[in-house]
């Protein structure tokens, strides 16, 4: 029936095969469909012809895509929230499941993309401990980014579509912890700054004590226990040290 149709109009309006000329782009295909049935795949650049008369073309794009992952907010493995966003790089590699086997493989991925990321970044935590080392979201090392590109691609597997890489583009604390994982972090910097100061001091310290040995000025223990205490105290006191003498008084 579908042949006789296309016999009928191509004899009464022959001018008509002038519509079946087409033109494939480079890194693209093109589907072909006829009354609702699938013909063929072009993959060939060009231009090219197929009878009008039933035909629906269907471009697919084959060239590398970015998808920008607006920012969402996650509770991540130690139960903190953060508010995350990434990029996704792909591109598609089948492009009969592309144009058949989804409604629109555009919106198939951004829909997978994001729930992929909420569900990944839940099982990482957004910063490892100082003593363990493990993956984390914050370092975003090799471990991280195969878990994401690795659940990403089983997930849009029926759109024909390959993941090439993942990279999170935003990473923060939510708004309503922010402020105290701010004191929590200064909190660790200022410890960290007073062991330098502290390790720094007894260097010091231990130099002075040992370069006055060396000039030949001894000292007895209770003038060297003052001359440590007098040094740490001005080398880790935040403040400005003040000078004191001490006065004997008259007999």
């Amino acid at each position: 029936m579908e042949i006789i149709l296309v016999l009928a109009v191509t004899i009464i309006f022959p001018p008509i095969l002038l519509f079946g000329f087409f033109v494939v782009n480079p890194r693209e295909e093109m589907v072909v469909l006829r009354f609702g049935k699938y013909v063929t795949t072009l993959r060939t650049q060009g231009i090219r012809w197929i009878h009008p008369v039933g035909r629906n073309l269907q471009r697919i794009s084959t060239a590398d895509h970015t998808l920008d992952i607006a920012t969402t907010t996650v509770v991540e493995r130690n139960g903190n929230p953060i508010q995350i966003s990434a990029v996704v790089i792909y591109r598609v590699f089948d492009s009969q499941k592309a144009a058949l086997d989804v409604d629109d493989h555009y919106r198939f991925i951004e829909d997978q993309a994001g729930a992929v990321i909420k569900r990944v970044s839940s099982r990482y935590p957004y910063e490892s401990s100082e003593n363990i080392e493990e993956p984390c979201l914050k370092v975003e090392n090799d471990v991280v980014t195969e878990d994401y590109v690795k659940e990403l691609q089983a997930a849009v597997n029926p759109a024909g579509i390959k993941v090439l890489d993942v990279k999170l583009n935003d990473l923060t604390y939510a708004p309503e912890i922010a402020q105290a994982m701010l004191m929590r972090q200064q909190a660790l910097a200022l410890i960290d700054a007073r062991k330098m100061i502290v390790e720094g001091a007894v260097d010091i310290v231990s130099d002075a004590v040992q370069r006055l040995k060396d000039d030949q000025l001894e000292l007895n223990e209770d003038q060297k226990q003052q001359l440590i205490s007098n040094l740490l105290v001005v080398l880790c006191s935040g403040e400005r040290a003040q000078p004191v003498l001490a006065v004997q008084p008259k007999s």
